[in-house]
């Protein structure tokens, strides 16, 4: 993900706040689905919510930082009228390029992070 708006804030004491935003604006380039746990993918018509964006480390031109999100993930339960919806919640990682503006997420460090709600209904649609 580049959002080039970020190199104008990279100075700002609310840095954590500005990113905090874009990633709420740009929450369908985030990897969710790496999150799910059920075979399933994030809900299309839920929300996603996203707090606690820290920037934990500087190295150069690479900044390091995590933050956690919360968000419905929706699966089959083997009929087309029924299915599950489950809230997710964890911990995303991500580096920062402060040069290019480039986001990466650390994906394989997303299971490390995870976190299980257990609050889970079941829906018909």
């Amino acid at each position: 993900m580049i959002i080039l708006e970020i190199l104008e804030h990279i100075e700002d004491a609310d840095l954590e706040d500005w990113l905090t935003a874009a990633f709420i604006e740009n929450e369908h380039q985030l990897p969710l689905k790496a999150l799910c746990t059920n075979d399933g993918y994030p809900s299309p018509s839920g929300v996603v919510d996203i707090w606690m964006v820290e920037i934990t480390g500087r190295n150069g031109n690479v900044w390091s930082g995590k933050f956690n999100v919360e968000f419905s993930e929706e699966s089959k339960n083997g009929s087309e009228t029924a299915h599950w919806t489950e809230h997710q919640t964890g911990e995303i990682l991500f580096t920062l390029d402060i040069k290019t503006a480039e986001i990466t997420f650390k994906t394989d460090a997303l299971a490390f992070g995870r976190k299980k709600d257990l609050n889970s209904e079941l829906v018909a649609s």
